[in-house]
């Protein structure tokens, strides 16, 4: 990404610079420059992504308007490019400098220093941080990721994600970011600095709760800080968001660090993976130095492609090789292939191997894996320059095959072919060497029969003994590479022969190599007894080949698409292909190659699509499977991505038959139990859970999870954990099932979800509780119950969206027109009322209000005197503030009073704890009186209740008071800590409206302490605010991106702004934000918009105010 062409313009504009970190901007020197309306930044967005490269004309029209281009589309592009043109040229006529955007046919191109764009340079000191991490250099790479991610300022092109390109680039600088923040904490645990590992690892482990890396590196951080429940307690939570929100286990490498913690084994090192296991035999004496194989064979360099040749049918032959590789020198083409990661450890255990037999150990290696784990691509690695370990050494490449018609012991005749050329084995020698075993030919008397037997077996023993000194006469003028591929095809007698032939191999420059394949994905018959005890034999060097691990799989995406995309894109990747390089390789394909995954459609297709090609091989798989295997198989894939034990064999009906079929297809190598559960069943490649259940029908799909419903419900008592299970067997079985047994799995999971902050899930459950119960024929009660479940998604919908987003205006009115009896509960009116006031219509803020009074007098619910007050103060707060603070005060004695369980359920269905919410308003009322030191010990007073009782709607909205009282202030540290708190929970749980006001609070807190870039991220958060219609507090939001934009020296934009202001209090008569306790109210030089009530002099309020300093 933004790499440039060699040819340039010969002067470039050396003071211009571009930041495409928050609202995108340009530079000259530290002035800004004016880039017009966001159409224009857009443009020079998309050309930078393409720095230095013509982008066409047509691509540009397309990427800008997509189907919707103007009536003239390239001249009303040729009309932004002279306006970016001139904004970007310094000096004017003769002093002009040469314009860094220009027309090159057939488009425009960019021609500017890398080293001017705060992306690039982002770009450049993670891969320096990256490299420095990789070569044990770890203070270089803290100080390199520490310099990148001070440039992070805010999310880049911010204000431009509308556009598709920059959206995608805006989402790979973000999984960057994280990918540089991860390393940088592994570098500072390698460097021993635990607590500044956990101190920057807390904020992130919110944010991105499923990324692995952050969490074993919190996790180790957190052990040697001697917090090891707070580190197990990490781990079960990881674990459970792993299992519910993607349906995946914790990788391999995350088990490692819990298992170590458990162990305290955790030593000084950084967590780190491991490489794919190799299992050789043990047994042999180390050989001397000069025996071992050059060093591009031990660090598995990629082969020369000179260094190999192809046989007849494809199979490979010697070569002559370079002077590199038979000196051990590394040839300067070579590089690692992308595809081989994770295999260094058993290339180098095949290469000593092979090594070895050639020098005349005497021994057979074999090379055992599953299909597609890539045991040809080792071959072809290890074998590629062994001329170059042993002198003129022959390599001989063949594949065993099943085809009709094919002779007995063909592989050998092929090989000896290739060994010698067609004379090598005249034809009518082959049935002597080889005789059929099949073809008997017997005596009618019974002893002449086994005579005959007798005779035979010795013939063909001869002949196979013969076949065998054939093949070893050839190392007797060069050392031999003998290469057989796909063994577990063989027939016997190509089996008799190669027993002899590894019999016959010591003393003797011979190496002999076999691939092998596992039971698994894939696989034909099972080996059998010859070739078991060949792979059994105390001679035989066994290298066992396994599927790659999460990390290897991060990696390999890394090195073919750049750094890497999003941890649950890897992790879909890596559980639906479980690590093997075919089906990872096939998924990859699908999508468009791994530099694609970046891409949202991309990503979508690796996790949910099938491969053609992938779906063809498991369906024939799962077709030569027994019924009752193929049945266990199917549980399992209804059962999820992790099948209890007992509940499947319940599931599956009888006991012993089904405990004998569940081992019966933990052999098929399509399952396997879990590492950290025996009594756990997973699929070994999660693609293989897709097929079945692509295969199933609907209605079969929908019986198994009607049987699963049935025994989880049991098992589960009503346990609250079960509860998402359970709604998602009973959603999947709804063609089974009637919806009035379906329908309450489906609330109670929402509920839960609820009662754990998990908003959207919460949604989705209730979502689909009202869809089950409206697309039916009307049963009693239906309407009733309807009704409530539109009022729960009202609910969890103001929750996270807010009063002013349109769905849940929307959602509000259906909720009134399905019951106009609900105007009438107070809970509901007084949503009402704080949504009119928070959208902008005050007036009917104030009708709401007092239907609430008028509830309140008629009754003796104190529900409905607790959420009068509440309304009336909420709603004067800014007008008549001291009586907004006494409603206030009294709405928090009568929450006070209510009993611990009505709390909990007042908050349950609105996640507003009434206290909090009447303290949370009292905060901001003292501080527009003046008492500050009161406001702000209220405000601290509410953090800390929140934090113990609070949900994370009551955390958020205890912060942004906090931050807001704390800007107020005009302390500027205090109001970046509270907002920065406030924003990590708002966005762990989906709390958009809260996150919205916060930033308000952050902008202005980051202008104040110099951090680059803030005040026009301020501005975009005040905007954002109307686009939300959040216009609650609004004179406030603007009088803090005024007080910034004085300090900015931006006088007059700070002026209009006020103004602004000025018109929003004038409206609403909400005359306590003119405070001259107000920061904004008291800058030098500009005019009040609007004096106070009272006063005749409009300057008169501000004499003899000094301007304070909030840095």
């Amino acid at each position: 990404m933004y790499a440039t062409e060699v040819h340039q313009p010969r002067t470039l504009t050396a003071d211009l610079s571009l930041e495409a970190f928050g609202v995108m901007t340009a530079r000259r020197g530290s002035e800004p420059v004016h880039l017009g309306p966001p159409r224009h930044r857009a443009v020079l967005g998309l050309l930078m992504l393409r720095l230095g490269q013509v982008v066409r004309v047509d691509q540009l029209v397309d990427e800008l308007w997509g189907d919707k281009p103007p009536r003239r589309p390239h001249a009303t592009l040729q009309t932004y490019m002279s306006h970016l043109r001139r904004a970007l040229t310094s000096g004017h006529g003769k002093d002009a400098g040469v314009a860094p955007l220009h027309y090159r046919a057939p488009g425009y191109v960019l021609a500017l220093d890398p080293q001017a764009i705060d992306v690039c340079r982002f770009d450049e000191m993670v891969s320096r941080g990256q490299q420095h991490a990789a070569e044990g250099r770890f203070g270089e790479a803290r100080e390199a990721l520490d310099s990148a991610l001070h440039l992070w300022r805010a999310d880049p092109f911010l204000d431009l994600t509308s556009y598709e390109p920059l959206a995608e680039e805006s989402a790979r600088l973000q999984h960057l970011r994280t990918a540089a923040v991860t390393i940088r904490a592994e570098a500072l645990l390698a460097l021993g600095d635990a607590r500044t590992t956990v101190e920057s690892l807390r904020r992130e482990v919110i944010r991105f709760p499923s990324d692995e890396r952050i969490v074993a590196a919190l996790m180790t951080g957190l052990y040697r800080l001697g917090q090891q429940t707070e580190a197990l307690r990490l781990y079960e939570r990881t674990r459970t968001q792993l299992s519910e929100e993607l349906g995946v286990a914790p990788g391999d490498d995350l088990r490692r660090v819990h298992l170590a913690i458990l162990r305290h084994e955790l030593g000084g090192a950084a967590p780190a993976g491991q490489r794919a296991e190799v299992r050789a035999r043990p047994d042999r004496e180390p050989r001397s130095e000069e025996s071992r194989p050059p060093a591009d064979a031990v660090h598995g360099r990629a082969a020369d492609p000179a260094t190999t040749g192809t046989g007849p049918g494809g199979h490979t032959g010697a070569r002559p090789v370079d002077d590199a590789a038979g000196s051990g020198r590394t040839p300067a083409h070579a590089s690692p292939l992308p595809l081989f990661e994770g295999r260094e450890h058993a290339l180098a255990s095949l290469r000593r191997s092979i090594t070895a037999a050639l020098e005349g150990s005497g021994h057979l290696t074999a090379v055992v894996g599953q299909a597609g784990v890539g045991k040809t691509e080792l071959l072809a690695q290890a074998t590629a320059h062994a001329a170059g370990w042993v002198a003129g050494t022959r390599v001989v490449r063949v594949s065993c095959r099943t085809a009709e018609g094919m002779p007995a012991c063909w592989v050998w005749q092929q090989a000896l072919r290739m060994l010698g050329g067609p004379d090598a084995l005249p034809g009518d020698n082959a049935p002597r060497l080889c005789p059929d075993p099949t073809v008997t030919t017997l005596s009618d008397s019974p002893e002449g029969a086994d005579a005959d037997r007798r005779e035979q077996t010795q013939q063909r023993f001869l002949a196979h003994d013969a076949l065998s000194e054939t093949i070893l006469r050839h190392a007797d003028d060069a050392p031999l590479l003998l290469v057989l591929e796909n063994v577990h095809l063989a027939d016997r007698p190509t089996l008799d022969v190669l027993a002899l032939l590894s019999d016959g191999t010591q003393g003797r420059a011979v190496s002999v190599v076999i691939s092998v394949r596992e039971s698994g994905v894939g696989a034909g018959a099972e080996p059998d007894g010859p070739l078991q005890e060949l792979l059994a034999d105390s001679r035989t060097d066994v290298v066992h080949l396994d599927d790659l691990s999460e990390e290897q799989v991060q990696t390999l995406l890394a090195a073919q698409g750049g750094p890497g995309p999003a941890t649950p894109v890897v992790r879909g990747l890596y559980e639906r292909s479980g690590g093997n390089p075919y089906l990872l390789g096939q998924l990859l394909a699908h999508a468009g190659g791994a530099r694609s995954l970046h891409a949202a459609r991309a990503a979508r297709q690796v996790l949910t699509e099938i491969p053609t090609g992938v779906s063809s091989m498991l369906r024939r798989r799962l077709a030569g499977l027994a019924p009752e295997v193929l049945r266990v198989l199917r549980g399992c894939a209804v059962l999820g991505t992790e099948a209890d034990l007992t509940l499947l064999t319940t599931v599956l009906g009888d006991t012993t038959p089904g405990v004998r079929a569940v081992e019966e297809a933990l052999r098929t190598g399509l399952l396997r139990r879990d590492h950290d559960h025996a009594r756990t069943l997973v699929f070994r490649y999660g693609l293989v859970r897709d097929v079945l259940l692509a295969e199933m029908s609907d209605q079969e799909r929908s019986d198994l999870h009607a049987w699963a419903v049935d025994v989880l419900g049991r098992q589960a008592d009503g346990h609250p954990a079960a509860a998402s299970r359970l709604a998602h067997h009973a959603w999947q079985a709804s063609l089974t099932l009637p919806p009035d047994q379906v329908l309450p799995y489906l609330v109670r999971a929402g509920e839960q979800a609820a009662l754990e902050s998990r908003y959207d899930r919460a949604q989705t459950w209730f979502r689909r509780a009202h869809a089950l119960l409206t697309s039916g024929p009307s049963a009693s009660g239906a309407a009733a119950q309807a009704l409530q479940l539109r009022k729960r998604i009202l609910q969890i919908a103001t929750v996270t969206r807010g009063y002013g987003d349109r769905e849940v205006v929307a959602e509000s009115q259906r909720v009134l027109s399905m019951s106009p009896a609900a105007v009438q509960e107070p809970a509901l009116v007084f949503s009402q009322c704080i949504a009119q006031l928070v959208t902008g219509h005050r007036e009917e803020s104030a009708r709401r209000a007092h239907q609430l009074r008028v509830m309140a007098q008629n009754g003796d619910a104190p529900e409905a005197r607790l959420h009068e007050r509440l309304a009336h103060g909420i709603l004067h707060l800014p007008d008549r503030t001291a009586e907004a603070l006494a409603a206030l005060t009294e709405a928090e004695q009568t929450a006070g009073n209510l009993s611990a369980a009505r709390l909990r359920q007042l908050a349950h269905h609105t996640q507003h704890d009434p206290r909090f919410l009447a303290m949370n308003h009292r905060t901001l009322a003292l501080s527009l009186l003046g008492a500050q030191d009161d406001a702000l010990a209220l405000a601290q007073e509410l953090l800390a209740l929140t934090g113990c009782e609070g949900t994370p709607v009551d955390r958020a909205s205890a912060h942004y008071s906090h931050a807001l009282v704390a800007a107020l202030a005009e302390d500027a540290d205090a109001t970046a800590s509270s907002a920065a708190e406030g924003l990590r929970i708002a966005d762990a749980h989906g709390l958009l409206h809260w996150a919205a006001l916060l930033k308000v609070c952050r902008g202005w807190a980051q202008h104040r302490l110099g951090t680059p870039g803030a005040l026009d991220a301020l501005k975009a958060a005040v905007t954002d605010l109307s686009v939300r219609h959040l216009r609650i507090r609004l004179p406030l939001h603007l009088g803090l991106l005024a007080h910034a934009q004085y300090d900015a020296g931006a006088v007059e934009a700070a002026r209009a702004t006020l103004r602004r202001a000025a018109r929003e209090i004038r409206a609403a008569g909400e005359d306590a934000y003119l405070s001259p306790d107000l920061p904004f109210n008291r800058l030098p030089r500009l005019q009040p918009p609007l004096p106070p009530r009272g006063c005749s002099d409009p300057t008169e309020h501000l004499a003899g105010l000094p301007r304070r300093s909030g840095h």
